[in-house]
Parts: C-alpha cells; sequence; structure tokens
C-alpha cells in the first residue's frame, strides 16, 4: 500500500489497541527530523467523549467554499470500489464521496484521533472482552440520492467483501469475523452463497450492528476505518463494475470517470455536514487528471499558470527536480515534506525461488542508496533491513546478516551462489518508477552474477498479488493500517491467507515456525506484543529472506499557489483532502 505518517515508534506505552474503550489508548512520538517535516510530536488516540464524533467539523481558518481543486496522478486508481480499494492514494480520494463507520481525525499538527464517522462513536465492546462489538449509525446520513443509510447496507458491503471476485481490499474483518484466514472457505459473499448473512455479523435494528468473533479483536475500531465498511446499496450493486460508478455517502459524488484519462468529483447535496466529524467540501469540484509523470506533475505545480494554480502534484518530487524544490525558499507552504511509514521491498517469489542461499544472495546485492538516488536521494527517503518500519511498535533495529549495506556486496552474493549464474525475471511497473528503478535493480544483480530479465508490464499489482504468476523478483511497498504489526506481519507473511488472487503476501512466503508465532503473538495483549513481533520480523529475515527490505520513504510534493488546508495525512503517508480549498 501507499504509506501514511504513523506515530513513531518510542519507549513510551504505544499502546493505540490494547485495550477496549473504557480507556483513551494513546500512542506518542517525534520522527525526529526536522529537514524531513520531523521535530513535531504525534499522538494517536480513539475518541470516548462522543461530541468528539459528531459534526460539523470545525471550520478552516481562511477557507472559501468554491473553485476547482486539481491532482495530478500518473496512473490510474486500481480500484474505486470501496470492498476492493487497498491503497492509500485510493483510500484518500475516496474519503471526499464514501464514509466508514469510524475515521482518522487529524489537524495537520500531529494529532490523530479515532472517532465515529457513520457511526456515534468508535464502538461499544460490549462484554468487555473484544469478542462482541455494537455499533450504532447516526441519525440522518444518506447516500447521494436522498435514501438513508442503514446498518443493513453496512452489513451488505461487508457480506461482498467476501466474494472471491471482490478481491484487492483489506481482509481484517472477514478473517476475523470467519476466525479462519481463508475467510471465504465457508461464507463466500451474497453473490455465491446466495445470503447476505455474513457469520458473525448481525443486523440488530435499522441503526445497529453487532460483530461477535471466537477470539478477542481489540483493533476492530481502527479496523472499521478501512473502506470494508463502508455501506453498498444492495439494488445498487453492479458486481466488479461497481468499480465504475460507486454510490456516494460523502460529501461529493462522482460526476464522471473515464478510466485512464479523468475522474471528477462535484459536491453531493444529501450530504449533511452536522453529521461528519471530519470533512469539508469546499471546492466546487475536485478533479484527477490521469497521465502526468512525476516530473510533469511537478512542474505543472511549480510554473502555476491558470487552472493549475489549483493544482497537486501527488505524484513525488523527482529527483531531477529536488535541488530546485528544496532551493525555493519563496515555496513556503507550497512544499509538503514529511516522513513517512512506508517500506520498499524487493518481494521474491519463494514458490519460484524456493533456494534460501538464492535469496540470501540477492538481499546481499541490492544497492539500495542507488534505488533510493533515483527517487531524489536523501530527500526520498532513507535504506533499511527490517521488515517493519521504525514508526512501529515495537520495531528494532536487529542485525540483519543477509543485508550488504546501502550499496550492495556482490561479492558476499557471489560467494553464496558458487559459480551459478540463476536466472531471474524481474517484473518492473511501465511507469516512471519502474523505467527509473528497474535498471538498478537489473545491474545490482548481474553484479552479483545472476542473469536477469526485465519485463515492464502496465497491471503490476494485481499482477504480483495473483498467485502462480510467471515472475521472479518485483518491487513492493506497504505500510500499515494503523501503527502496529498487527497490520503488517500477519498480512505480508502469513502463508495460511494464500489464495488465487488479491494476496499482499507477495513473495508467496509460507512457514509453519512463523505462522505458529503469529498466532501465540496475536493472542497477547496489545501493551506486550509490540516487541514479539519484531521478534518475528527478526526470524523471518534471518532464516528465510523472503523479501529484501530497501527503504523507508519520505512524503515530498509541491501544490499551485491557491492550494490552501492541503495536509500530509499521518495515516495515510499521503495528502488528504478533507480541509482543502482553493483561494479566489
Amino acid at each position: 500500500m501507499r504509506p501514511r505518517l504513523a506515530v513513531a515508534a518510542t519507549s513510551a506505552a504505544l499502546v493505540l489497541a490494547s485495550t477496549a474503550l473504557t480507556a483513551c489508548s494513546e500512542n506518542t512520538g517525534d520522527n525526529g527530523d526536522p529537514e524531513n517535516g520531523g521535530g513535531k510530536q504525534f499522538t494517536s488516540s480513539i475518541a470516548t467523549d462522543p461530541k468528539d464524533s459528531q459534526g460539523p467539523a470545525a471550520e478552516v481558518p481562511g477557507a472559501k467554499p468554491g473553485g476547482a481543486l486539481k491532482l495530478y496522478k500518473e496512473e490510474d486508481f486500481e480500484h474505486l470500489d470501496p470492498q476492493r480499494t487497498y491503497t492509500f492514494l485510493g483510500m484518500s480520494i475516496q474519503q471526499m464521496f464514501t464514509r466508514t463507520l469510524t475515521v482518522f481525525k487529524e489537524d495537520g499538527k500531529g494529532n490523530v484521533l479515532l472517532v465515529g464517522d457513520l457511526a456515534t462513536d468508535p464502538g461499544k465492546d460490549v462484554n468487555k472482552d473484544c469478542k462482541t462489538w455494537e455499533y450504532t449509525l447516526k441519525e440522518g446520513v444518506k447516500f447521494e440520492d436522498g435514501a438513508p443509510i442503514k446498518a443493513a447496507d453496512v452489513a451488505y458491503g461487508i457480506a461482498r467483501s467476501f466474494e472471491e471476485s471482490i478481491d484487492g481490499g483489506p481482509t481484517y474483518i472477514q478473517e476475523w469475523l470467519a476466525d479462519n484466514p481463508t475467510y471465504n472457505a465457508t461464507y463466500k459473499g451474497p453473490y455465491t452463497s446466495g445470503t447476505d448473512t455474513v457469520p458473525g455479523l448481525s443486523v440488530k435494528d435499522e441503526r445497529t450492528l453487532v460483530f461477535t468473533f471466537a477470539k478477542p479483536h481489540c483493533d476492530l475500531p481502527f479496523a472499521l476505518s478501512l473502506p470494508t465498511s463502508v455501506p453498498v446499496p444492495k439494488a445498487q450493486d453492479t458486481k466488479t463494475e461497481y468499480d465504475r460508478r460507486v454510490v456516494s455517502s460523502g460529501p461529493y459524488k462522482i460526476k464522471e470517470y473515464v478510466k485512464d484519462t479523468r475522474f471528477v468529483l462535484e459536491r453531493n447535496p444529501n450530504w449533511d455536514p452536522k453529521t461528519d466529524p471530519l470533512r469539508h467540501a469546499y471546492p466546487e469540484t475536485i478533479g484527477v487528471e490521469i497521465g502526468p509523470d512525476d516530473t510533469a506533475a511537478t512542474e505543472r505545480a511549480l510554473a502555476g499558470q491558470g487552472a493549475d494554480q489549483g493544482g497537486v502534484a501527488w505524484e513525488e518530487v523527482p529527483q531531477s527536480l529536488v535541488n530546485q524544490v528544496l532551493g525555493d525558499t519563496s515555496l513556503g507552504d507550497r512544499v509538503l515534506r514529511t516522513t513517512s511509514p512506508s517500506v520498499w521491498y524487493l518481494s521474491i517469489n519463494n514458490e519460484r525461488i524456493s533456494d534460501p542461499k538464492v535469496r540470501q544472495a540477492i538481499a546481499y546485492a541490492i544497492d539500495k542508496q542507488g534505488l533510493l538516488a533515483t527517487q531524489g536521494g536523501d530527500a526520498a527517503g532513507k535504506p533499511t533491513h527490517t521488515l517493519l518500519a521504525d514508526t512501529t511498535i515495537g520495531q528494532t533495529n536487529y542485525p540483519n546478516p543477509y543485508d550488504g549495506g546501502p550499496t550492495g556486496n556482490p561479492e558476499k552474493a557471489k560467494e553464496l551462489l558458487g559459480g551459478q549464474k540463476p536466472k531471474l525475471v524481474f517484473m518492473s511497473r511501465s511507469s516512471a518508477f519502474g523505467q527509473q528503478t528497474a535498471p538498478i535493480v537489473e545491474q545490482s544483480l548481474e553484479k552479483a552474477g545472476f542473469d536477469v530479465t526485465v519485463q515492464y508490464v502496465e497491471d503490476h499489482n494485481p499482477t504480483a498479488r495473483t498467485r502462480g504468476n510467471p515472475y521472479d523478483i518485483y518491487l513492493s511497498n506497504w505500510a500499515a493500517d494503523w501503527p502496529s504489526a498487527v497490520s503488517t506481519i500477519p498480512v505480508l507473511w502469513d502463508g495460511r491467507k494464500l489464495g488465487p488472487k488479491g494476496n499482499s503476501n507477495v513473495s508467496y512466503f509460507n512457514a509453519d515456525d512463523v505462522n505458529a508465532e503469529i498466532d501465540r503473538v496475536s493472542n497477547l495483549p496489545a501493551g506486550e506484543a509490540g516487541p514479539e513481533w519484531a521478534k518475528i520480523d527478526e526470524l523471518i529475515m534471518k532464516k528465510y529472506t523472503p523479501v529484501v527490505p530497501i527503504y523507508q520513504d519520505n512524503t515530498f510534493l509541491v501544490t499551485g499557489a491557491k492550494v490552501g488546508g492541503l495536509l500530509i495525512s499521518e495515516q495515510f503517508g499521503t495528502p488528504v483532502f478533507y480541509n482543502s480549498y482553493v483561494k479566489p
């Protein structure tokens, strides 16, 4: 997934999901790097005061209604169907036309509060054991056609996420309800099973949902902030075509969507700001122009001609423009630069590369600094050697025996290969990012004795997520859905979850001892689990090396001169638009 800026892990009590909602769970930290937007204190907590979940959201100083906000994006969204959306870029724009049961409310100053969005609060832990949760919808929430949003609509959205054809989205809630990593083994969704009734999920009345789990899941309030909980009216469900025309529950609705060309939102007259603790609808329209690469997007935002004054270069500042942007002090707050918890990996398809020595040699060989240099060097991120980002609760920088250092160690790789010259097929994105990074991967590995074939593809992520794909290695990235390894280790390295499509475990890694450790740590109190997840990180890398951690990136972009209210989400690590406005 695209990253979000989460809370930096410190020795403080980082217990975001440690208890039921009887007390405020808080996570605090300081990213400590003022050059990268750091030096500020971050706090994350769950709201206990119902007023925090009420609307309307506080007005943004200086904001005025009107104007067109423009976003420039090189590639189209993988999905806009909420139950299939699992990139932070997708979720950040989706926040403007869909709503979830809970949502993270941010102030742009490092303070993050989980509140009720469609729900009246972040949830009621009925028996104080995290096994039974109750959610009540607010009065007055409506779809774009004016129909009231009911508990059954939320339940139906969750039900359709069980369908194999509705792949690609998060699977926490499905797995927890099924009490099984293979969540659709029994209940397969409304299309296949012929019923909307999900085992463990009941509609108590028109406004009330009840989740019942076999095991405690104290993280449920956080998981329900993901688009799995977006309501879908059953009568308007077009199945796999829902990607093209999602029914709005937020402040905007879809005006136009031309695949690979443009996506335009206009205001939704049936959105009631009194029910919404987060969003505004200041711009008349929000448009995404699909096509400009990072260089073109940044240059247009910098030049700021005509409508581009209200533009946002959603693509990161490219390496070729880093010095220009950093050296232009007149840009002021038009430059958004901050640390991010997204980790980039060279994923190794373990079902194709089964020899651990070959995987270890790949790890030794990679020139991490060279890859980072293609994206802007130090401005773009920092090399890493652990699976978990340093923003994750409990993360430790253990010594990785197969880390080749910032520029790689081809000689150590050759020693492991012992004269072999393994052939590797590297799948790279056909985008500018792929064109920039593929030569570095290829050269690093060939220096170490590998025979590398690069194949450029447009449908990179869907292909990587398809089991049995014909590729040995590919670049992928991930950031936790909330600052806990619960949303990283089990998602990416529990092999029992592997299916034919939509896999987040794109290394196709499966080890019984790791799976057993995941089960053990999953049952620990969250206050104890952080360091234990870090031990699993170390176990995976030292014993198996299924991927090569490369770098943890930064968010670094520019806007046009008339863009106001834009902030980088602590949760998404990408811009969010609910406070954005266009200056006159």
